[in-house]
């Protein structure tokens, strides 16, 4: 009989079990984020909805939260049958579901950052192997704070990446060469740039 003083006395368990859940749920949410955006160059904000970076690419724009979120529903009958794998696949379900409408507001972000500042590359002019060198001799390297360079990361659709593997224009030796050359010379520049950032700032010792 239920405890009249209690009425649900298993409280306690339930509480620790959904704290199980979420975290089992979040740490599955934020490996598939990583896998998207990386994990290493990330900005929390705890205070207000909005933020403005003045060292941006835009230092006027201000830019708000973004709301991602999903439904769903656990069967009653489901859990008065004892069937425990209905934890794991909603643990999978909602994960799964932020995380693709997570990868789809990254993409279109950096979309739409891409074709508001001229930063495309046309797609039906040239080579794939022209197309992707352009790409390479635009893209500006950044220095981590360990003072290694950050190569660049291409992301893009499944039917062009097959095409890395087979179009013959992406291994001409000529274009593979200045590739090479325009790497270092990307390579030199971040780290000058760096240095010149650094420079900017007085150390305790001076």
């Amino acid at each position: 009989m239920r405890d009249k003083v209690h009425p649900f006395p298993f409280d306690a368990q339930a509480e620790l079990v959904m704290k199980a859940f979420m975290q089992a749920t979040g740490e599955k949410l934020n490996r598939a984020q990583r896998q998207v955006g990386g994990g290493d160059d990330v900005q929390r904000f705890s205070h207000g909805g909005s933020w403005q970076s003045h060292h941006s690419y835009d230092p006027d724009r201000v830019d708000q939260m973004q709301t991602i979120e999903h439904e769903t529903r656990l069967r009653f009958e489901e859990i008065m049958e004892g069937r425990l794998d209905v934890i794991e696949r909603t643990v999978d379900e909602i994960s799964n579901s932020m995380a693709d409408s997570y990868a789809k507001a990254f993409y279109r972000m950096l979309s739409d950052t891409c074709e508001e500042h001229g930063n495309v590359i046309d797609g039906s002019a040239g080579t794939l192997g022209e197309q992707m060198l352009k790409a390479i001799e635009t893209v500006e390297y950044s220095v981590d704070r360990d003072g290694q360079v950050s190569l660049p990361e291409f992301r893009m659709h499944p039917s062009l990446a097959k095409r890395l593997h087979s179009d013959p224009s992406l291994h001409e030796p000529q274009l593979l060469a200045r590739v090479e050359e325009v790497k270092k010379i990307k390579i030199t520049q971040a780290l000058a740039a760096e240095a010149a950032r650094k420079a900017k700032f007085r150390t305790r010792e001076q």
